[in-house]
Protein backbone atom coordinates (compact mmCIF):
# COMPACT_ATOMS: atom_id res chain seq x y z
CA UNK A 1 0.00 0.00 0.00
CA UNK A 2 1.24 3.74 -0.85
CA UNK A 3 3.88 1.97 -3.49
CA UNK A 4 4.24 -0.53 -6.31
CA UNK A 5 3.01 -3.55 -6.56
CA UNK A 6 5.21 -6.56 -4.87
CA UNK A 7 6.81 -3.53 -2.94
CA UNK A 8 6.42 -4.00 1.15
CA UNK A 9 6.41 -0.37 2.75
CA UNK A 10 7.92 -0.19 6.20
CA UNK A 11 5.54 0.79 9.04
CA UNK A 12 6.08 4.10 10.05
CA UNK A 13 7.18 3.37 13.58
CA UNK A 14 9.87 1.59 12.09
CA UNK A 15 13.17 3.12 10.98
CA UNK A 16 15.15 2.42 7.94
CA UNK A 17 17.23 -0.29 7.63
CA UNK A 18 20.25 2.31 6.67
CA UNK A 19 19.02 4.39 9.53
CA UNK A 20 19.27 1.27 11.78
CA UNK A 21 23.03 0.52 10.43
CA UNK A 22 24.04 4.13 11.55
CA UNK A 23 22.53 3.42 14.89
CA UNK A 24 23.89 0.23 15.98
CA UNK A 25 27.74 1.78 14.21
CA UNK A 26 27.49 5.04 16.73
CA UNK A 27 26.17 2.22 19.88
CA UNK A 28 28.99 0.25 18.97
CA UNK A 29 31.80 3.10 18.45
CA UNK A 30 30.45 5.05 21.96
CA UNK A 31 30.87 1.73 24.16
CA UNK A 32 34.39 1.39 23.05
CA UNK A 33 34.86 4.76 24.46
CA UNK A 34 33.07 4.00 27.52
CA UNK A 35 35.29 0.81 27.55
CA UNK A 36 38.49 3.30 27.58
CA UNK A 37 37.06 5.52 30.18
CA UNK A 38 36.09 2.84 32.42
CA UNK A 39 39.98 1.32 31.35
CA UNK A 40 41.64 5.00 32.54
CA UNK A 41 39.40 5.38 35.34
CA UNK A 42 40.56 2.10 36.74
CA UNK A 43 44.36 2.99 36.26
CA UNK A 44 43.42 6.53 37.83
CA UNK A 45 42.30 5.08 40.55
CA UNK A 46 44.91 2.22 41.07
CA UNK A 47 47.55 5.45 40.99
CA UNK A 48 45.79 7.71 43.58
CA UNK A 49 45.65 4.21 45.76
CA UNK A 50 49.86 3.76 45.65
CA UNK A 51 49.90 7.34 46.85
CA UNK A 52 47.38 7.32 49.80
CA UNK A 53 43.70 6.04 50.61
CA UNK A 54 43.11 8.66 52.80
CA UNK A 55 42.26 5.94 55.37
CA UNK A 56 43.87 5.43 58.65
CA UNK A 57 47.72 5.80 58.40
CA UNK A 58 48.92 2.77 60.31
CA UNK A 59 52.29 4.30 61.55
CA UNK A 60 54.64 1.74 62.80
CA UNK A 61 56.57 3.62 65.60
CA UNK A 62 59.33 0.79 65.39
CA UNK A 63 59.62 0.88 61.60
CA UNK A 64 60.02 4.64 61.58
CA UNK A 65 62.75 4.20 64.57
CA UNK A 66 64.30 2.05 63.12
CA UNK A 67 64.68 3.59 59.64
CA UNK A 68 65.51 6.94 60.70
CA UNK A 69 68.21 5.54 62.90
CA UNK A 70 69.79 3.53 60.06
CA UNK A 71 70.51 6.58 58.40
CA UNK A 72 73.42 7.38 60.87
CA UNK A 73 75.01 4.63 60.07
CA UNK A 74 74.67 1.64 62.77
CA UNK A 75 72.31 -0.57 64.41
CA UNK A 76 69.22 0.81 65.91
CA UNK A 77 68.27 -0.10 69.30
CA UNK A 78 64.31 0.26 69.71
CA UNK A 79 63.50 1.16 72.21
CA UNK A 80 66.66 2.88 73.67
CA UNK A 81 67.61 0.56 76.59
CA UNK A 82 70.44 0.97 78.97
CA UNK A 83 71.45 -2.52 79.67
CA UNK A 84 72.99 -3.64 75.93
CA UNK A 85 77.13 -3.07 76.52
CA UNK A 86 80.10 -3.78 74.43
CA UNK A 87 80.73 -7.71 74.75
CA UNK A 88 76.98 -8.53 74.75
CA UNK A 89 76.94 -11.73 72.15
CA UNK A 90 73.32 -12.21 70.25
CA UNK A 91 71.57 -14.41 67.48
CA UNK A 92 70.34 -12.49 65.08
CA UNK A 93 67.95 -12.33 62.40
CA UNK A 94 69.33 -10.40 59.66
CA UNK A 95 67.20 -11.30 56.64
CA UNK A 96 64.11 -12.61 55.53
CA UNK A 97 63.61 -13.77 51.96
CA UNK A 98 59.77 -13.16 51.83
CA UNK A 99 59.01 -9.49 53.53
CA UNK A 100 60.79 -6.87 55.11
CA UNK A 101 59.97 -7.96 58.64
CA UNK A 102 63.44 -8.23 59.67
CA UNK A 103 64.45 -4.90 59.11
CA UNK A 104 61.24 -3.65 59.96
CA UNK A 105 60.79 -5.44 63.22
CA UNK A 106 62.38 -3.52 66.70
CA UNK A 107 66.15 -5.11 67.36
CA UNK A 108 64.47 -6.81 70.42
CA UNK A 109 62.29 -8.68 68.21
CA UNK A 110 64.78 -9.81 65.61
CA UNK A 111 67.51 -11.29 68.26
CA UNK A 112 68.35 -12.81 71.26
CA UNK A 113 71.22 -12.05 73.92
CA UNK A 114 73.26 -15.29 74.45
CA UNK A 115 75.40 -13.71 77.37
CA UNK A 116 77.96 -11.40 78.13
CA UNK A 117 81.49 -11.87 77.17
CA UNK A 118 84.05 -9.37 79.60
CA UNK A 119 85.79 -6.93 77.17
CA UNK A 120 87.21 -5.01 80.07
CA UNK A 121 90.71 -5.65 79.36
CA UNK A 122 90.41 -5.01 75.77
CA UNK A 123 88.65 -1.36 76.51
CA UNK A 124 90.94 -0.47 78.74
CA UNK A 125 93.62 -1.40 76.73
CA UNK A 126 91.86 0.71 73.61
CA UNK A 127 91.65 3.91 75.49
CA UNK A 128 95.08 3.55 77.10
CA UNK A 129 96.10 5.02 73.67
CA UNK A 130 93.21 7.28 73.18
CA UNK A 131 94.53 10.80 74.31
CA UNK A 132 91.97 13.52 76.28
CA UNK A 133 92.25 17.14 75.59
CA UNK A 134 90.90 19.24 78.27
CA UNK A 135 87.44 20.60 78.80
CA UNK A 136 86.17 23.33 77.02
CA UNK A 137 86.55 27.14 78.20
CA UNK A 138 83.14 29.17 78.99
CA UNK A 139 81.98 30.50 75.31
CA UNK A 140 82.76 34.13 75.02
CA UNK A 141 80.14 36.86 76.14
CA UNK A 142 80.39 39.25 72.77
CA UNK A 143 81.12 38.32 69.52
CA UNK A 144 84.64 39.21 68.38
CA UNK A 145 86.18 37.84 71.20
CA UNK A 146 88.81 35.38 71.23
CA UNK A 147 87.68 31.92 72.66
CA UNK A 148 90.76 30.83 74.56
CA UNK A 149 91.65 27.49 75.21
CA UNK A 150 92.18 25.84 77.96
CA UNK A 151 96.11 25.08 79.13
CA UNK A 152 97.14 21.17 80.09
CA UNK A 153 99.13 20.87 82.89
CA UNK A 154 100.95 17.86 80.86
CA UNK A 155 101.62 16.69 77.40
CA UNK A 156 98.26 17.02 74.95
CA UNK A 157 99.38 14.32 73.54
CA UNK A 158 100.10 11.76 76.53
CA UNK A 159 97.61 9.31 77.00
CA UNK A 160 95.57 9.76 80.65
CA UNK A 161 96.55 6.66 82.90
CA UNK A 162 92.73 6.49 83.91
CA UNK A 163 90.03 7.91 81.51
CA UNK A 164 87.24 8.91 84.34
CA UNK A 165 84.72 10.44 80.92
CA UNK A 166 82.94 8.75 78.50
CA UNK A 167 84.39 9.63 74.66
CA UNK A 168 81.71 12.14 73.09
CA UNK A 169 79.55 11.88 70.03
CA UNK A 170 78.08 14.61 68.74
CA UNK A 171 74.65 13.47 66.21
CA UNK A 172 73.02 16.36 64.36
CA UNK A 173 69.02 16.96 64.49
CA UNK A 174 67.60 15.56 61.48
CA UNK A 175 64.67 14.98 59.71
CA UNK A 176 63.03 12.39 57.15
CA UNK A 177 60.20 13.36 54.72
CA UNK A 178 58.99 10.83 52.67
CA UNK A 179 56.05 12.38 49.93
CA UNK A 180 53.85 10.38 47.83
CA UNK A 181 51.56 12.16 45.38
CA UNK A 182 49.24 11.72 42.55
CA UNK A 183 47.03 12.69 40.55
CA UNK A 184 44.75 11.88 37.05
CA UNK A 185 41.57 12.09 35.21
CA UNK A 186 39.43 10.00 32.50
CA UNK A 187 36.54 11.37 30.65
CA UNK A 188 34.40 9.61 27.53
CA UNK A 189 32.86 11.53 25.36
CA UNK A 190 30.04 10.12 22.96
CA UNK A 191 26.82 10.41 21.52
CA UNK A 192 25.83 7.91 23.98
CA UNK A 193 27.52 9.11 27.26
CA UNK A 194 29.71 12.18 28.53
CA UNK A 195 31.67 11.62 31.52
CA UNK A 196 34.63 12.24 33.37
CA UNK A 197 36.68 10.86 36.64
CA UNK A 198 39.29 12.75 38.58
CA UNK A 199 41.19 12.42 41.61
CA UNK A 200 44.43 13.38 43.48
CA UNK A 201 46.19 11.65 46.79
CA UNK A 202 49.04 12.26 48.41
CA UNK A 203 50.65 10.99 51.46
CA UNK A 204 53.40 12.44 53.95
CA UNK A 205 55.61 10.87 56.74
CA UNK A 206 58.06 12.69 58.94
CA UNK A 207 60.24 11.49 61.43
CA UNK A 208 62.56 14.06 63.58
CA UNK A 209 65.29 13.09 66.24
CA UNK A 210 67.54 14.72 68.13
CA UNK A 211 69.37 13.21 70.43
CA UNK A 212 71.40 15.22 73.11
CA UNK A 213 74.61 14.49 75.68
CA UNK A 214 75.52 11.69 73.63
CA UNK A 215 78.69 9.44 74.03
CA UNK A 216 80.11 6.41 73.06
CA UNK A 217 82.61 3.39 74.03
CA UNK A 218 83.95 0.38 72.20
CA UNK A 219 86.97 -1.69 70.67
CA UNK A 220 88.94 -1.60 67.89
CA UNK A 221 87.17 -4.12 65.22
CA UNK A 222 90.31 -6.91 65.48
CA UNK A 223 90.28 -7.33 69.39
CA UNK A 224 86.51 -7.87 68.97
CA UNK A 225 86.75 -10.77 66.03
CA UNK A 226 89.91 -12.63 68.18
CA UNK A 227 87.37 -12.19 71.12
CA UNK A 228 84.44 -14.26 68.73
CA UNK A 229 86.43 -16.62 67.00
CA UNK A 230 87.68 -17.99 70.39
CA UNK A 231 83.94 -17.89 71.64
CA UNK A 232 83.26 -20.27 68.45
CA UNK A 233 86.52 -22.51 69.60
CA UNK A 234 85.52 -23.23 73.05
CA UNK A 235 83.90 -26.46 74.01
CA UNK A 236 81.34 -24.66 75.97
CA UNK A 237 80.11 -22.15 73.84
CA UNK A 238 81.28 -23.05 70.16
CA UNK A 239 77.36 -24.75 69.49
CA UNK A 240 76.34 -21.33 69.49
CA UNK A 241 78.25 -20.48 66.35
CA UNK A 242 76.42 -22.76 64.05
CA UNK A 243 72.97 -22.45 61.77
CA UNK A 244 71.57 -25.26 63.87
CA UNK A 245 72.13 -23.83 67.08
CA UNK A 246 71.73 -20.14 65.77
CA UNK A 247 68.21 -21.34 64.71
CA UNK A 248 67.19 -23.24 67.91
CA UNK A 249 68.41 -20.24 69.81
CA UNK A 250 66.17 -17.99 67.64
CA UNK A 251 62.77 -20.35 67.91
CA UNK A 252 62.22 -19.23 71.21
CA UNK A 253 61.27 -15.82 68.99
CA UNK A 254 59.05 -16.98 66.15
CA UNK A 255 58.97 -21.04 66.98
CA UNK A 256 59.40 -23.61 64.19
CA UNK A 257 58.94 -20.63 61.42
CA UNK A 258 63.13 -20.30 61.89
CA UNK A 259 62.86 -23.61 59.82
CA UNK A 260 61.01 -22.03 57.09
CA UNK A 261 62.10 -23.00 53.55
CA UNK A 262 61.65 -20.89 50.30
CA UNK A 263 62.49 -21.43 46.18
CA UNK A 264 64.72 -19.08 44.32
CA UNK A 265 62.69 -17.75 41.45
CA UNK A 266 65.60 -18.38 38.86
CA UNK A 267 66.82 -21.42 40.15
CA UNK A 268 64.12 -23.38 41.74
CA UNK A 269 66.46 -24.47 44.61
CA UNK A 270 65.24 -23.98 48.23
CA UNK A 271 67.01 -22.50 50.46
CA UNK A 272 66.41 -21.18 54.34
CA UNK A 273 63.69 -18.02 54.90
CA UNK A 274 65.43 -16.41 57.37
CA UNK A 275 69.62 -15.54 57.38
CA UNK A 276 70.57 -15.97 60.96
CA UNK A 277 74.04 -14.57 62.20
CA UNK A 278 75.75 -14.44 65.54
CA UNK A 279 77.25 -10.80 66.63
CA UNK A 280 79.71 -9.11 69.14
CA UNK A 281 78.45 -5.83 69.93
CA UNK A 282 81.80 -3.63 69.50
CA UNK A 283 80.76 0.39 70.10
CA UNK A 284 77.43 1.35 71.43
CA UNK A 285 76.12 5.17 70.96
CA UNK A 286 74.14 6.51 74.08
CA UNK A 287 72.07 9.55 74.44
CA UNK A 288 71.27 11.29 77.90
CA UNK A 289 68.04 12.76 75.72
CA UNK A 290 66.12 12.10 73.27
CA UNK A 291 63.66 14.26 71.11
CA UNK A 292 61.53 12.39 68.72
CA UNK A 293 58.60 13.39 66.48
CA UNK A 294 56.79 11.10 63.95
CA UNK A 295 53.45 12.33 61.69
CA UNK A 296 51.65 10.32 58.61
CA UNK A 297 49.29 12.66 56.68
CA UNK A 298 47.18 10.82 54.11
CA UNK A 299 44.52 12.40 52.00
CA UNK A 300 42.74 11.46 49.08
CA UNK A 301 40.00 13.61 46.94
CA UNK A 302 38.40 13.25 43.96
CA UNK A 303 35.18 13.45 41.78
CA UNK A 304 32.89 11.98 38.93
CA UNK A 305 30.48 13.23 36.54
CA UNK A 306 28.06 11.33 34.42
CA UNK A 307 26.16 13.06 32.01
CA UNK A 308 23.88 10.76 29.63
CA UNK A 309 22.60 12.07 26.38
CA UNK A 310 19.59 9.75 26.33
CA UNK A 311 18.57 9.08 22.72
CA UNK A 312 20.81 9.53 20.19
CA UNK A 313 20.20 13.06 18.37
CA UNK A 314 23.47 12.51 16.36
CA UNK A 315 22.02 8.97 15.38
CA UNK A 316 19.04 10.27 14.09
CA UNK A 317 20.78 13.28 12.02
CA UNK A 318 23.24 10.78 10.61
CA UNK A 319 20.29 8.29 9.25
CA UNK A 320 18.01 11.54 8.16
CA UNK A 321 19.56 11.56 4.49
CA UNK A 322 18.53 7.35 4.35
CA UNK A 323 15.20 8.22 6.07
CA UNK A 324 13.46 10.92 3.63
CA UNK A 325 11.08 9.68 1.14
CA UNK A 326 11.09 6.55 3.46
CA UNK A 327 7.41 6.51 4.01
CA UNK A 328 6.43 6.46 0.29
CA UNK A 329 5.24 10.27 -0.38
CA UNK A 330 8.96 11.50 -0.76
CA UNK A 331 8.14 13.72 2.60
CA UNK A 332 10.94 13.99 5.07
CA UNK A 333 10.16 12.46 8.63
CA UNK A 334 10.44 14.62 11.48
CA UNK A 335 13.65 14.17 13.88
CA UNK A 336 13.08 11.85 16.89
CA UNK A 337 12.16 13.83 19.82
CA UNK A 338 15.05 14.62 22.35
CA UNK A 339 14.76 13.63 25.75
CA UNK A 340 14.09 16.81 28.34
CA UNK A 341 17.31 17.02 30.53
CA UNK A 342 17.39 16.89 34.04
CA UNK A 343 16.87 19.89 36.28
CA UNK A 344 19.06 23.01 35.56
CA UNK A 345 19.28 21.66 32.25
CA UNK A 346 22.38 19.20 33.03
CA UNK A 347 21.70 15.15 32.42
CA UNK A 348 23.15 12.84 34.50
CA UNK A 349 24.88 13.66 37.65
CA UNK A 350 28.21 14.56 39.55
CA UNK A 351 29.53 12.84 43.39
CA UNK A 352 32.57 14.67 44.46
CA UNK A 353 34.66 13.04 47.79
CA UNK A 354 37.06 14.07 50.10
CA UNK A 355 38.96 11.47 52.59
CA UNK A 356 41.63 12.53 55.43
CA UNK A 357 43.98 11.30 58.17
CA UNK A 358 46.29 12.00 60.22
CA UNK A 359 48.46 9.86 62.96
CA UNK A 360 51.39 11.72 65.62
CA UNK A 361 53.79 10.14 67.72
CA UNK A 362 55.85 12.50 70.23
CA UNK A 363 58.46 11.69 72.57
CA UNK A 364 59.29 14.64 74.40
CA UNK A 365 62.65 16.27 75.38
CA UNK A 366 63.38 14.11 78.86
CA UNK A 367 66.66 14.05 80.87
CA UNK A 368 67.29 11.38 81.82
CA UNK A 369 69.09 10.07 84.82
CA UNK A 370 71.53 7.82 83.01
CA UNK A 371 72.32 7.15 79.38
CA UNK A 372 70.70 4.56 77.60
CA UNK A 373 72.04 2.84 74.11
CA UNK A 374 70.13 4.04 70.99
CA UNK A 375 72.13 2.18 68.54
CA UNK A 376 75.10 -0.46 68.08
CA UNK A 377 77.71 -1.49 66.12
CA UNK A 378 79.03 -5.23 65.74
CA UNK A 379 81.37 -7.60 64.32
CA UNK A 380 79.47 -10.73 62.91
CA UNK A 381 79.89 -14.35 61.56
CA UNK A 382 77.49 -16.21 59.53
CA UNK A 383 78.04 -19.97 59.69
CA UNK A 384 77.94 -21.86 56.42
CA UNK A 385 74.48 -23.39 55.46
Amino acid sequence: MGGPPGEVTPPADEAPAPAKKGLKTLIGKSWIVVAGFIVAAAATFALVRWAGTGEQPKLSVAKQWNEAIQKLGFEPVYPPVEDIQVGDVFAMISDDAVSDSATDEPFAGRSIKLLHLDLTPEIEEAYRAVYQFPATNVRPEHDGQIWPQANSTESLFKPPATRTTLPLVLFPRFTITNVKRASGSASAMSQLLSGGFGADASSTETVEVRFSATETYGVPAVPAELRLLDFCEDDATKGFCSQQGLRKQLSILIGKRIDDKVKDRKTGVERPRFSVELALVSRVFLARSIQTSMGEDGSTRGNVGVNRQAVLPAAAAEAAPAAAGASGDGKPQPPAPTPQAGPNDAPGGAIAFERRATSNVLLPDTLLPRPVVVGFKSVRLRPVE
